[in-house]
């Protein structure tokens, strides 16, 4: 199952459901990526070539002062001696011509996605001057940034706006939604040669199976791709959930409360039925009643603060945000569509994240048992990547206080790496390619974990998916270039 992040802020913590990831510049790399024959190649300290990944013979003569990899579509991002950005094809054809405009790529259902973006002072009004009471003058300008959106292989203009500094921006977050159809920006593109052409506008949120919510005022629908009737409609957002226990109505208040009002509300009632659909993908009705419950965890409930529709099963998740634990937590229960109440349930492929990656549900309990663990570890943040299946990043504190990482197999009940390195840095979750960090700003060493071995001998100060590394030279200038993370090939002199 995919999974798109949709955060949801309470006071204490910011938690995420992940159903489906956005594809972006900042995804792992996959392993499915068409491969190309040319790779920049670092010549001296500051020129990159391109060269044929196996001869490593120069494919042009053209030369660059940056370079990025080719796109699985074929492009690439370079920059000459004066700073300027273009994309260029295998062949060393100009793309896009050379401009001050900082360039980034995207690749989605085999197009190449494009965005132009820079950074510059506007002229205002005098309504808008900013008037400084202290005395040091008048502020006439604003920072801006000129954007502009597009298809690179038809050339096709999806945006071109001038946006001020720290509002409305925009990424190249598109997400694959068929194979003829993608969502970006609030809306649902249909492919048609090589084009995106609009077929649903102001769209709040795309779900799962091809479905998505539309928002008018205060009410929102629920429709599916293709279709003009609405799956749900005149369904509003609400804060309080209802659930009879024998003659006793228990109503959760400030349910999924977030810091600052979300475009779509996490729980949202047919005001038709009294039916409320949870976050995060509204696929199924909470229920109106509970069935069957122990005196505990009717009290539970009662507490609960935490709502969700746990994806692909019948259960929803229930949570209290635990404030006696050394690291915060929360303790869960669960409720199935027929109101059956679990203190636990089976494993399912579903996640709940943190903004900044870090798991919450499962928790380290129930991934990692007391069982197995030394009595006098503790445990900080658990990280989990799509595409890892049973495998977390676990940080661990022993009993001398020295904080490492390990990654644990839920499934097998083991290490795989265990938690002796600072830091390990995820680089291809398909191929299970890891860069290990012995210590606190030591160097990364390149592991293959299907084959527990480094690959190569070198150790670099950072090495990203993408295959770029940094090096300190011997006069301690950080010198970056290419290198393949799964051989260990360096591309340079």
């Amino acid at each position: 199952m995919k999974t798109i992040v949709c955060s949801i802020l309470f006071v204490l913590a910011s938690v995420t459901a992940c159903t489906q990831e956005p594809k972006d510049n900042s995804t792992l790399t996959s392993s499915k990526m068409k491969t190309t024959n040319s790779v920049p190649f670092l010549i001296g300290h500051r020129n990159f070539v391109y060269v044929d990944r196996i001869s490593l013979k120069p494919v042009n003569n053209q030369k660059y002062q940056s370079a990025t990899p080719f796109t699985s579509t074929g492009f690439a991002v370079v920059v000459n001696e004066k700073n300027e950005y273009a994309v260029v094809d295998e062949r060393g054809n100009i793309v896009l011509d050379f401009s001050t405009e900082e360039i980034n790529l995207n690749v989605i259902n085999g197009l190449t996605l494009y965005k132009k973006d820079i950074e510059y002072q506007k002229k205002m009004p005098i309504w808008k001057w900013d008037w400084n009471i202290m005395g040091s003058g008048i502020k006439k300008e604003q920072t801006y940034h000129k954007i502009k959106v597009g298809v690179l292989e038809s050339q096709q203009v999806l945006l071109h706006e001038d946006v001020p500094y720290l509002e409305d921006n925009y990424y190249l977050n598109f997400m694959s939604v068929d194979e003829n159809h993608v969502f970006w920006n609030g809306t649902l593109y249909e492919i048609k040669k090589k084009r995106l052409n609009k077929i649903e506008n102001n769209i709040a949120e795309m779900l799962e199976n091809k479905r998505f919510i539309k928002g008018s005022s205060e009410t929102f629908a629920i429709y599916g791709l293709n279709q003009k009737k609405a799956i749900h409609d005149g369904l509003k957002g609400t804060e309080a959930l209802s659930i009879l226990f024998g003659k006793e109505t228990i109503t959760l208040k400030e349910v999924n409360k977030e810091r600052y009002e979300p475009e779509v509300p996490k729980l949202l009632v047919d005001r038709k039925t009294n039916d409320v659909y949870p976050f995060p993908q509204y696929e199924k009705v909470f229920p109106k009643e509970i069935k069957k419950a122990t005196a505990s965890q009717i009290d539970f409930i009662k507490k609960a603060s935490l709502v969700y529709s746990i994806t692909n099963s019948p259960y929803f998740l229930l949570g209290i945000f635990n404030y006696d634990h050394d690291v915060w937590a929360y303790d869960w229960l669960y409720i199935d569509t027929e109101g059956n109440v679990a203190d636990s349930i089976d494993n399912y492929d579903f996640k709940v994240l943190d903004q900044v990656g870090n798991l919450v549900w499962p928790d380290r309990k129930m991934i990692l048992p007391d069982q197995y663990i030394d009595k006098n570890w503790k445990f900080g943040k658990i990280n989990y990547y799509t595409g890892m299946n049973d495998s977390y990043l676990i940080r661990v504190e022993n009993e001398k206080q020295l904080r490492t990482v390990g990654l644990w197999n839920s499934g097998e009940k083991s290490w795989e790496i265990r938690p002796e390195y600072h830091d390990i840095s995820v680089l291809d979750t398909e191929k299970q390619i890891y860069a290990l960090q012995k210590e606190q700003d030591g160097l990364y060493m390149l592991f293959d974990n299907k084959s527990k071995k480094n690959i190569g001998s070198k150790a670099y100060k950072s090495i990203n998916s993408d295959g770029l590394v940094s090096v300190k030279d011997r006069s301690g200038q950080t010198m970056y270039y290419y290198i393949d993370i799964y051989s260990g090939k360096e591309y340079k002199e």
